[in-house]
């Protein structure tokens, strides 16, 4: 007999020993998929409405906050110092001590003058020592921290400068109208002298194949690049800048010997100046000592009475102390609070950079109160 296919169909197995029943097929299952959005719709609009949105109040919130960084860094420019007690004693017998290192320029005029707005109408203040150690600097920032000194002085306020290392030239120039002036055995000071300073690159771009092409307004052709850095100046140009420079000089003069007043000690003396040009001949000057442009240790410059004694900071204090007749005076040392701007800059970056800022410095003649290497 021969065997027959189940009726269950021509796959199907059969169930062997101890199996279940026979699968058999259900009915078929409908799957619904969602419909294919065509366009995007209101929604989709909306959403990209709603994500603009939220990016423009995020670059918002970015612009406000460095914005009211900007304000708080400039308040604290404008009004915070920081104060420490490096001495106690009475309260309304308070020194206040201030350093002006480094070269003086619009940045170190405008902390004295922050200084001095922390302390001119505070009247437990009752003189101030400054600790200068520095070469000098920019004319005009020299000019008002000098004046930054008269203006404590006429607050009431008695003022010595005790000098660092190093206090020439525009550093000496402020400390002129101090009440009286500290230096160390080793302090450098003098150079009372202006100079003027810019680079000639003529030679340097011709090498390198550079042409600079400078016009200037027909009315102005004879003056505007009168300092330019592609080439040496005219004569008549030289002449005039001299000028300048000579009355500069006198304004520095009047303000020593106004500072100084009968304590200062002049002589004439008589120097020969080397020619420019080497078959030249030497030139006969006679000059005044010591505002001549000439440095001088502590022994000398007390001789010409530009300073009044030889003694470090804490014998400028004693003085400071009894000039202002003080018994038991607290010193306290101001110093300008960084601003959140400051204290992240210069991290990381390289110690020679060139850039625009350094191109223009390099294009700008200055005229200074400094003591430097030529």
């Amino acid at each position: 007999m021969s065997e027959q296919e189940p009726s269950g169909g021509a796959g199907q197995q059969q169930g062997g020993p101890g199996a279940g029943p026979p699968l058999r097929a259900g009915p078929p299952v409908t799957v619904v998929l969602p419909p294919k959005r065509s366009g995007g719709g209101p929604w989709r609009f909306l959403r990209a409405v709603l994500l603009i949105l939220a990016g423009l109040i995020f670059i918002g919130s970015i612009v406000l906050n460095v914005g009211l960084l900007g304000m708080l860094g400039a308040a604290i420019e404008d009004h915070a110092m920081t104060t420490k007690v490096v001495r106690p004693g009475n309260a309304n017998e308070t020194i206040a001590l201030y350093a002006v290192e480094g070269v003086i320029d619009e940045k170190a005029s405008r902390r004295l003058e922050q200084f001095y707005r922390a302390v001119a109408d505070d009247s437990d203040v009752r003189a101030v020592l400054l600790r200068v150690d520095s070469p000098g600097g920019l004319v005009s920032a020299s000019d008002q921290m000098a004046r930054v000194v008269d203006k404590l002085k006429g607050k009431g306020k008695k003022v010595v400068v005790s000098m660092g290392a190093l206090a020439a030239s525009g550093a000496y120039y402020l400390s002129a109208p101090a009440d009286e002036i500290y230096a160390e055995p080793t302090s450098v000071t003098g150079s009372i002298g202006v100079i003027a300073t810019w680079l000639v690159l003529k030679g340097t771009l011709d090498k390198i194949g550079v042409d600079p092409i400078v016009m200037r307004s027909t009315p102005a052709s004879a003056w505007k690049d009168a300092m330019s850095p592609f080439r040496r100046p005219y004569d008549f140009q030289r002449e005039y800048l001299q000028e300048i420079l000579n009355k500069m000089q006198a304004r520095f003069d009047a303000t020593v010997r106004k500072g100084r007043g009968g304590k200062l000690v002049t002589r004439e003396q008589t120097v020969a100046i080397p020619p420019a040009d080497p078959n030249g001949k030497a030139t006969t000057l006679t000059i005044t000592a010591p505002l001549n442009g000439k440095i001088y240790l502590a022994d000398e410059a007390r001789q010409y009475g530009l300073i009044d004694a030889i003694g470090y900071e804490d014998e400028a204090i004693k003085g400071t102390e009894k000039l202002a007749g003080l018994t038991k005076a607290r010193v306290v040392r101001y110093s300008r609070r960084a601003s959140i701007f400051e204290l992240f800059q210069g991290r990381g970056e390289p110690a020679l950079r060139l850039d625009a800022g350094v191109l223009e410095r390099i294009q700008t003649p200055q005229f200074l109160m400094v003591w430097k290497a030529e």
